[in-house]
């Protein structure tokens, strides 16, 4: 009989499938019966059973990527052994919802990031690269994280840009090509469906527009929502066309209508998003099962991906929540597993599923002291030898991906404010303003002078800076408005990171010191870029998409890092003073949003100039 290890490895080979082949299935039943033996004991410790909530004694015997059994059962064989006496186990953080490229690192090195925290299994859309670079430029993406220790599943977008009639994006993906993505083995559901545009389609479209989501569930593919601000018959109706979560919950009676209703619900923690902490204790309150809910992600700066700031905090707040510890390590492994019908192979330990396990101090203190991925050693337990490179390696990206600013540079001439030929020696200006607390944007008009034909912020006490986005391909789509109160007192600063364009969008106190920022990100083919005093003084490079690192994850941290100081000692007020930038274009975000066409009233879905005659902007306050 040949050697089983040998036939799942080759069975296996470079892992392409996310599921186990059957040579790897044989060899793990094998070793369950006492066959042969199990690569790996983990022995001595206590585990968190998912199933039924309890913590119980057994040792995990591994065979290549899968466990075997759970047994306190001597073992036969010989085989290498880790001592984990007086450790709690869990299954390994399963994360539900996240976009990868907003960490601001490549997949290989989000990966590394993601494993050091006891994350070991994703689901993700990759449709910020979508729309730069395509279906193709998707299938770079996950072709570069299968090649790191991080499971993932793909959920795949309806289309790109998401809003066809208001985006110019670099690329698109339709949705034959949408339909292509549904049918592969590792494409679990379709992503952000937006449940506006669901009672839009309901209210004026056809049958016809909502073939996609048949597919999707016809193929046991879950379609998820983006149910902003969705309730009521509106709910019913995403319901009756087959959606099956939400992440965009605000409110604690919406997450007590939304469980009530079967939806699977998403409570985020990220760099911006807080509805763990403002929402996670309605469930105790009001006796709603746990088991309906996932904590996720949703955007993370890769700064934010520490053990105890990224999954690990979702945990304790639930717990200080009055949530039970098993129930909230449930509710970022099995809950999420279950929802996505892989409850067999991730989130949970037991034989068949993927060794994906975490090893705590105890089951009280939850301090994270090993984490391992497929039955391998990811941090801190295991020889040396088994273990992952300290920091991956920088991955090769095609031109593809690593050429996607075509435009000219910007120059004087093309930053003009106001029309040539105007009269009268001031002008009465619409600034966008942040609601921090909310994310969402007002208007605010002031009235400046108008010198040399242009606007003049030289003088103003307001606060104020110039504000552009260009597109990344047409030379003459630049957007151009005004923005208040984020604090910079002086010099400018350029993002290629924009959600969901990703074009450049750059402000700054003088059109001069804004250029010559935007021009670096062009230069660049993506980055940030911070100018003072006339000059580049910090910057991070974003040569993957023009939204991604590929530099070692320290020194990406460290850049995000030193240009947050500088923004800060600069005046800058904002908590959060590049990640709330990345997010000041988003064409479906609450309430006024800037394109590379201009200002853009997302309530209305029209575009309004951002210059005022004190009739035109709706009370959005």
């Amino acid at each position: 009989m040949p050697n089983c290890a040998e036939t799942a490895k080759a069975d296996a080979g470079m892992y392409r499938d996310f599921f186990p082949g059957d040579g790897e299935r044989f060899a793990t039943g094998r070793a369950a019966l006492g066959l042969e033996p199990p690569d790996l004991i983990l022995r001595g410790g206590s585990y968190l059973n998912v199933f039924t909530g309890e913590t119980l004694a057994g040792d995990i015997w591994i065979k290549g990527r899968l466990i075997a059994r759970i047994t306190q059962e001597p073992c036969a064989f010989e085989a290498e052994v880790i001592d984990v006496s007086g450790k709690f186990l869990s299954p390994g953080f399963v994360e539900g919802h996240i976009h990868v490229e907003s960490s601001l690192a490549d997949p290989v090195h989000f990966a590394e990031a993601a494993l050091r925290c006891g994350v070991t299994s994703i689901f993700t859309d990759f449709h910020e690269v979508g729309a730069i670079a395509g279906e193709q430029g998707i299938r770079e993406m996950i072709e570069a994280m299968r090649g790191t220790g991080l499971k993932v599943l793909y959920m795949t977008p309806m289309e790109l840009p998401f809003l066809p009639e208001i985006q110019r994006t670099l690329s698109t993906l339709s949705r034959d090509e949408a339909l292509a993505f549904l049918r592969e083995s590792d494409t679990v559901g379709l992503a952000e469906v937006n449940g506006g545009e669901i009672v839009k389609s309901l209210s004026t479209g056809n049958p016809g527009d909502f073939s996609l989501l048949s597919q999707a569930i016809k193929n046991r593919r879950t379609p998820e929502g983006h149910l902003f601000h969705i309730r009521g018959a509106q709910l019913d109706a995403c319901l009756a066309c087959g959606l099956s979560s939400d992440h965009e919950l605000r409110r604690q009676d919406e997450v007590a209508e939304k469980i009530r209703k079967g939806i699977f619900v998403m409570l985020r923690n990220g760099t911006i998003a807080r509805e763990v902490e403002t929402l996670v204790e309605v469930l105790p309150r009001e006796g709603l099962p746990t088991a309906r809910v996932g904590l996720v992600t949703d955007d993370i700066l890769i700064t934010h991906m520490k053990r105890e700031t990224y999954m690990l905090r979702k945990v304790r707040l639930a717990i200080a929540a009055g949530i039970s510890a098993q129930d909230a390590l449930r509710m970022v492994s099995s809950n999420v597993a279950e929802h996505y019908r892989l409850g067999e192979v991730i989130g949970a330990l037991r034989p068949g599923a993927y060794a994906d396990i975490l090893v705590f101090d105890s089951p009280e203190a939850l301090n994270l002291e090993g984490v391992f991925a497929s039955g391998a050693p990811a941090a801190d337990f295991g020889n040396q030898s088994q273990r992952q490179e300290a920091h991956a390696p920088r991955h090769a990206y095609s031109p593809r991906l690593t050429r996607t600013i075509l435009r000219s540079p910007i120059s004087e001439g093309d930053h003009r404010d106001l029309p040539p030929g105007r009269a009268g020696d001031s002008a009465v200006i619409r600034a966008i303003e942040l609601e921090e607390a909310t994310r969402f944007t007002r208007l605010a008009e002031l009235e400046l002078p108008v010198r040399g034909g242009d606007v003049d912020l030289s003088g103003s006490e307001e606060n104020l800076s110039y504000l552009i986005c260009a597109n990344r391909r047409h030379d003459e789509l630049i957007g151009k408005g005004f923005l208040r109160n984020y604090g910079l007192r002086e010099g400018a600063l350029a993002v290629s990171q924009a959600h969901d364009h990703h074009n450049i969008i750059a402000l700054g106190k003088r059109k001069s010191d804004l250029i010559k920022a935007a021009n670096r990100v062009i230069e660049l083919q993506g980055g940030i870029v911070l100018v003072e005093q006339g000059k580049v003084s910090a910057e991070l490079p974003l040569p993957v998409a023009g939204l991604m690192s590929d530099l070692p994850l320290d020194e990406t941290a460290a850049r995000i890092e030193e240009l947050e100081r500088r923004l800060r000692s600069g005046g800058a007020a904002w908590k959060q003073p590049l990640f709330f930038l990345f997010w000041l274009g988003m064409e479906v975000a609450p309430f006024f949003r800037i394109t590379d066409r201009g200002l853009f009233d997302t309530e209305k879905g029209m575009f309004i100039s951002c210059f005022s005659d004190h009739s035109e902007v709706a009370d959005h306050a």
